[in-house]
């Protein structure tokens, strides 16, 4: 009996120790039991059964953002799980746009405007996907590039300005009818709201352009004096008879004129006032080297006569007779060249304007001249900077060497002019020994008429220099109305000369041909009267 007693107590402590070692196991393993020994004594052992928590939903921010194109923006996806804690997926999810055409998005999820319209941003982790509108708008204005983007340009033009607009989606647009333009000194030079400088006084300006809250960087421009005007000296002086006497009356003055580089001149005007206050000034000048006045053309008192009754004053300009005799090559007279000489002219056109005329704004000065009258008007515009004054002029029969090198090298085809005739260029061996020659001798002697005999090409750069259409001309001449009128009998190559200065001028102009007139256009009746009809027609402040 002892023994089996002896046999219970064994088996049940192998029991006890076995339940113990499952028991600790169980305490190891972290599960509920109910056991002796776990930590010591017998106790209740609880233990945690974790799992992996699980991913709910994905949202991305910011919530239904807007972009211009060619802009972007920075897209967040946040996952939530299961146990209610969230983590950043944006490095990890996969981004994808619904409308690649209206924006993209990269693997960061930064999205990319491309075009105006909507698309969804998708981010995806796993099967579960979380996403967002996107508005694209349309590009914005973010700079304004103004050019040129310095200018020096004359007394008298003007100088066309553009705006580029750079956008978003890095396009440009031309902006120049959008932009606020300005002028820091508007008495220097105004500026259009199209961008047109109008060039009014010697100094400098800055052009400003902006839209909105953008502004171009502001552009220089300094308005340069034109070629430098000479100076006059006035004298009143008892008007020349003639014979035949002159139908016109008036005071006439001796005007001493001093221009660089060139010898001292004499020129003389005549002036007429119409009866009443003048409604504007007209300065007439002749042909050749301008040695008479303009009344000494068959029918130049016709003209002269319309004018006055129509209410103009009138100024006529020699340089030789009938006032004085020694000066036979008038304002062509050397050395120096023509676009030297021509100073003479606009000197003593800016005399007028200012004493004669008075300077008066509100009312228009004007001028005509035939031939070698039509080419010094020319070439007071394009190198003297007279488009400050002159509201209107009309060259007549030319000018005969607008384009000088062309004059006298004689190597231009020819071509049909203006009033249907076919002519070339070339002013021809006389006109070159009387109306180009004087102007460069004794310096030098023979330069154009030499060229016109032998084709030699040895002055064409300085004659081109001295054109009207040099390669500085300014061709520009927002104030002034330049009519070109030609006789249908004019075979000489002024009117294709006077063409090329015409189809060059980018401001108002205008050209038409008189029936039956000559070179010397108001040596004929119906020449006279439509010069007059035009001077009264045109001769208006623009």
């Amino acid at each position: 009996m002892a023994s089996n007693k002896l046999l219970s107590r064994k088996r049940a402590g192998s029991v006890a120790r076995l339940v113990r070692r499952v028991a600790l196991s169980a305490c190891l393993a972290g599960l509920l039991v109910l056991v002796e020994g776990c930590g010591g004594g017998s106790s209740t052992a609880q233990t945690e059964v974790t799992s992996t928590p699980t991913l709910s939903t994905i949202s991305v921010t910011p919530a239904n953002p807007s972009i211009a194109a060619g802009t972007t923006q920075q897209l967040k996806a946040t996952g939530s799980y299961s146990n209610g804690s969230q983590q950043d997926l944006t490095a990890t999810a996969s981004w994808a746009s619904s409308a690649p055409a209206i924006a993209t998005i990269n693997s960061s999820g930064l999205a990319s405007g491309v075009s105006t319209g909507q698309t969804t941003i998708t981010a995806t982790s796993g099967t579960v996907k979380g996403s967002t509108g996107l508005s694209v708008t349309a590009a914005v204005l973010v700079s304004i590039a103004v050019t040129p983007s310095t200018a020096s340009v004359l007394v008298g033009t003007t100088e066309q300005f553009t705006a580029t607009g750079k956008y978003t989606d890095n396009s440009t647009q031309d902006i120049s009818s959008s932009v606020s333009w300005s002028s820091s000194a508007p008495d220097v030079a105004t500026v259009s709201s199209s961008g047109l400088a109008t060039i009014l006084a010697s100094g400098k300006t800055s052009i400003n352009a902006s839209l909105g809250s953008v502004s171009a960087p502001a552009v220089s421009l300094t308005a340069e004096p034109p070629g430098t005007l000479g100076s006059a000296l006035a004298t009143t002086i008892a008007c020349p008879i003639t014979d035949p006497p002159s139908t016109i009356s008036g005071t006439c003055y001796q005007v001493a004129i001093s221009c660089p580089s060139i010898i001292d001149f004499n020129g003389y005007v005549k002036v007429t006032y119409p009866t009443g206050t003048p409604l504007g000034t007209i300065a007439f000048s002749t042909g050749g080297n301008g040695t008479t006045l303009y009344e000494a053309f068959t029918y130049g008192d016709t003209t002269l006569n319309t004018v006055l009754q129509g209410g103009y004053t009138v100024a006529q300009i020699s340089w030789a007779g009938p006032f004085n005799s020694n000066q036979p090559k008038g304002w062509q007279t050397g050395p120096g060249g023509i676009r030297a000489v021509s100073c003479r002219y606009a000197t003593i056109a800016q005399w007028i304007y200012s004493n004669i005329h008075l300077a008066n704004k509100s009312a228009p000065f004007c001028a005509t001249g035939n031939s070698g009258g039509a080419e010094v008007i020319g070439l007071a515009l394009a190198h003297y900077g007279l488009g400050s004054i002159f509201a209107m002029v009309e060259p007549t029969s030319g000018p005969p060497f607008a384009h000088q090198d062309w004059a006298c090298d004689c190597l231009q085809p020819s071509t049909t002019n203006p009033c249907g005739i076919s002519q070339g260029y070339c002013v021809g061996l006389e006109d070159a020994q009387n109306f180009v020659d004087p102007a460069y001798e004794p310096t030098i002697t023979d330069a154009c008429s030499e060229e016109v005999q032998t084709g030699d090409t040895s002055h064409d750069a300085l004659f081109l220099s001295d054109s009207i259409l040099s390669p500085d001309a300014v061709l520009n001449y927002p104030n002034t109305f330049v009519n070109f009128l030609y006789g249908t009998l004019d075979s000489s190559t002024a009117p294709n000369q006077g063409h090329l200065w015409e189809e060059a001028i980018t401001s108002s102009k205008a050209e038409a041909c008189v029936a039956m007139a000559p070179h010397n256009m108001p040596d004929s009746l119906e020449g006279a009267q439509q010069i007059a009809s035009d001077l009264l027609q045109f001769c208006k402040l623009p």
